[in-house]
C-alpha cells in the first residue's frame, strides 16, 4: 500500500480491526498486532474499529487511514503489550507516513490525577512530533459522584475526550474530571452509516473521541497551511477552548469543529520567540500507606509533567518550550497528600532550577497556595508540603532567555535491565550535563524515546547515566543499553565516538564504551553537529520526568495493568469500551456477543443491552 498523504494527512485508527460492511476510507497501511499478520479485517460487521473508523471518514473524508488491530477477532479485549507495539510502530513511521493523529477508543481503569502506563513513553514521543493522541476518557461513570477518566486517557501526553449529549450535559455513564478532560463531544446516539446505507446509533466515549479525532486532522492540515508546521497538543487544546462552547457544567466545553476552523482560517498565528526550558525539581517525600508523595510540574497553570518521589532526595528534570523572554509561573503541585494508619504523607521540594537558575522554595519569589491552586490560603514558600498544594515560582523572564536556531532533536535509547531485590535498573538521559529526562528499564530490550531542543550546528555530549546499581541477595542489578539513536543516526555503545564514565561524570575513570554498565556510571557519546541541524521552527518538547516507564513481571511476561494494581487499583484488561457503549440500530442487529457478559461490569445505565 502506499504512503501517500491525503491532504489531511493519515490518522492511526488502534482498535478490534475493520469490516467490509463499512467505509475504510483511502487503507494507507494495516497490521494486526494480536494476529502478527497484515489482514486487519475480520467477519464480526459492525467491528467497534469499523464504527470508530467510519465515522472519523464521516467528519474528515480526505483522511488517510491506518489501521492497526490489537485484539481478537471477536474485539474481546486488548493487552497493553499489543498496543504498546502499535504505537511503536507509530512512532517509528509518523514522518514516513505523514500521520498527523491517532485515535485511541480504549477503555480500562479509573484515575483521578494525571497517570503513567507501559505506552507513555510512547505518547511523549508522539506529542514531541506533534503527532496528537486522541483516548476516550472511559463510560464508567456515576453521574459525576466521583470524576476519573480511563488509565489511558489521564496521560499528560494525549487528548482526553469525555462524552457529551452535545447540548452541554452529561449522560450518566460518562467518566469526566475537570483536571483531566480536555475536550468534550457528543458520545450519545451519534449517527453512523454503513456501506449499505443502513444508519446505527452508538453511544460512548468510543465515539465522542473520533469526532475531536477528525478535528484534529483538519486543524492540522489548516495549520501547516499557514505556518509549514503542525500544532502541538496544547496549541490544539488552546484553539478548541477559545472556540468550544461551554457546557452547563463550570470547567468544561464542547468542541465545535467549524468555529476552531474558522478562528484558523481567520487569523495567521503570530510567531514568537521560543525558550526550550529544563525544569529540574529536586524533592523526596515521606509514604504512608506504601504510596510515596506525588506531584505534578505546571507551568502557567497548564501541566508540563508529574513524578512520584521517592524518600531520597533526588532531581525530576521536565522539558517544555515557553515564551521567550517573559515570566513565567513555575507551579509544584502536590496531589496525594494523605495520613495512613498514623503515617503522614509529605512532599518536600529542596529547590526548583529553571535553565540553570536555582530558587530555594523560601525565596521572596515563591509562594505556597494551600488546596486547590485558586490564589487563596496563599503563604510563604516552603520546602515541606504538609497540606495538598501548590508551590509557585514567579520566574523573571530572564530565565527565559530566546533560543537561536532551534534544532527539534529526538533521542532514543535501546535499553534493558537486570533487577535486583525487585527494583530495575534507572537512568537519567543528560545532554551536555543537563538532564533531559530519565526511565526505569525492565528486563526486555526496549526503545526510550526522549524529545528535546538544542542548539543547531553544534556538537553536544548525549549522555546516558546508569544511577541505581546495587547488589541485593546476590542479585546484581545492571543496566544494558543496546544502542542510542540521534535524530535517526543510530549508534552502537561500543563505537569509537563512545565512553563510559565510571561513577560520578567527571571525566575520570573513563573507559570506551560497553553496552553492559556494571557500575553507576555514564555512557556519553559525543555527538557530531552534523546531527544536529538548524530545524527552521523548533517543536515543542514533551515534558518526560524520571518516572517509570514499563511494568514487567517477574518472569517477563506483560502484565496488563501492574502498574495500576501496585497502587491499589483495578486490574482489568484493557478493552474498546464499546462494552459499555452499546448502539441502537434501523434496523437492529446482533451486538457483540461479549457485551452481555461484561454489562454486569460495565453499566450503562440510558442504553442498556437489548437481546435481539
Amino acid at each position: 500500500m502506499s504512503n501517500s498523504s491525503a491532504s489531511t494527512g493519515n490518522v492511526v485508527v488502534i482498535d478490534s480491526g475493520l469490516s467490509s460492511a463499512w467505509n475504510t476510507g483511502r487503507l494507507v497501511y494495516q497490521h494486526d498486532f494480536y494476529g502478527n499478520d497484515n489482514d486487519v479485517m475480520v467477519a464480526n460487521a459492525n467491528t467497534h474499529g469499523a464504527l470508530v473508523t467510519a465515522e472519523i471518514l464521516e467528519n474528515a473524508p480526505d483522511v488517510g487511514i491506518i489501521a492497526l488491530k490489537v485484539m481478537p477477532d471477536d474485539g474481546s479485549g486488548a493487552s497493553e503489550a499489543n498496543i504498546e507495539k502499535a504505537l511503536q510502530w507509530v512512532v517509528a513511521n509518523a514522518d514516513a507516513y505523514n500521520i498527523t493523529a491517532v485515535n485511541l477508543s480504549l477503555g480500562g481503569g479509573a484515575q483521578t490525577t494525571a497517570a503513567t502506563t507501559t505506552i507513555s513513553d510512547e505518547l511523549a514521543a508522539l506529542a514531541a512530533k506533534r503527532v496528537l493522541t486522541v483516548a476516550a476518557a472511559g463510560n464508567s461513570g456515576d453521574g459525576g459522584a466521583t470524576q476519573t477518566v480511563s488509565s489511558y486517557a489521564a496521560d499528560v501526553n494525549q487528548i482526553c475526550v469525555s462524552a457529551s449529549t452535545g447540548d452541554g450535559a452529561f449522560p450518566s455513564w460518562a467518566q469526566r474530571s475537570p483536571s483531566l478532560t480536555d475536550v468534550c463531544a457528543d458520545g450519545t446516539d451519534v449517527r453512523i452509516t454503513n456501506l449499505s446505507g443502513v444508519t446505527y446509533t452508538a453511544n460512548g466515549s468510543s465515539f465522542a473521541a473520533p469526532a475531536v479525532t477528525a478535528a484534529v486532522a483538519k486543524a492540522q492540515q489548516a495549520w501547516v497551511e499557514q505556518t509549514g508546521t503542525r500544532l502541538t497538543q496544547s496549541e490544539f487544546l488552546d484553539l478548541a477552548r477559545s472556540t468550544g462552547k461551554a457546557m452547563g457544567t463550570a470547567g468544561y466545553f464542547e468542541l465545535d469543529t467549524d468555529a476552531l476552523l474558522a478562528k484558523i482560517a481567520q487569523s495567521a498565528p503570530v510567531t514568537t520567540a521560543q525558550s526550550a526550558t529544563t525544569i529540574t525539581v529536586n524533592a523526596s517525600g515521606a509514604p504512608a500507606g506504601g504510596v510515596n508523595a506525588h506531584f505534578k510540574l505546571l507551568v502557567d497553570g497548564k501541566t508540563v509533567g508529574q513524578a512520584t518521589v521517592d524518600p531520597a532526595a533526588k532531581d525530576y528534570s521536565f522539558t517544555t518550550n515557553l515564551t521567550a523572554d517573559q515570566a513565567h509561573k513555575v507551579q509544584v503541585q502536590y496531589d496525594n497528600d494523605g495520613s495512613v494508619n498514623g503515617q503522614d504523607r509529605n512532599l518536600f521540594v529542596n529547590k526548583v532550577t529553571i535553565n540553570g537558575a536555582a530558587h530555594s522554595p523560601t525565596a521572596a519569589n515563591v509562594t505556597y497556595d494551600k488546596g486547590a491552586l485558586d490564589g487563596k490560603d496563599v503563604v510563604k514558600g516552603q520546602s515541606s508540603m504538609w497540606w495538598g498544594g501548590t508551590l509557585v515560582v514567579d520566574a523573571p523572564a530572564k530565565d527565559f532567555p530566546a533560543q537561536t536556531a532551534p534544532a527539534n532533536t529526538a533521542i532514543t535509547v535501546n535499553a534493558s535491565g537486570a533487577a535486583a531485590g525487585g527494583v530495575n535498573a534507572h537512568f537519567n538521559l543528560l545532554v551536555d550535563g543537563k538532564a533531559i529526562g530519565g526511565a526505569t528499564v525492565g528486563t526486555a530490550a526496549k526503545d526510550f524515546t526522549f524529545a528535546t531542543n538544542l542548539t543547531a550546528d553544534q556538537a553536544h555530549k548525549v549522555q546516558v547515566q546508569y544511577d541505581n546499581d546495587a547488589v541485593v541477595n546476590g542479585q546484581d542489578r545492571s543496566l544494558f543499553v543496546n544502542k542510542v539513536t540521534i535524530n535517526g543516526h543510530a549508534v552502537a555503545p561500543t563505537a569509537s565516538n563512545v565512553t563510559y564514565d565510571k561513577g560520578a561524570l567527571d571525566g575520570k575513570d573513563v573507559v570506551k564504551g560497553q553496552a553492559g554498565l556494571w557500575w553507576n556510571g555514564t555512557l556519553v557519546v559525543d555527538a557530531d553537529k552534523s546531527w544536529f541541524p538548524s530545524a527552521g521552527t523548533g517543536a515543542v518538547a514533551s515534558a518526560l520526568s524520571a518516572g517509570h516507564s514499563a511494568a514487567q513481571s517477574a518472569d517477563g511476561q506483560d502484565t496488563v495493568w501492574q502498574h495500576l494494581v501496585a497502587q491499589g487499583l483495578e486490574a482489568a484488561p484493557s478493552h474498546g469500551d464499546h462494552a459499555t457503549s452499546f448502539y441502537d440500530v434501523v434496523p437492529p442487529v446482533d451486538a457483540y456477543a461479549h457485551a452481555a457478559a461484561l454489562l454486569e461490569h460495565h453499566p450503562d445505565p440510558l442504553h442498556p443491552l437489548d437481546a435481539v
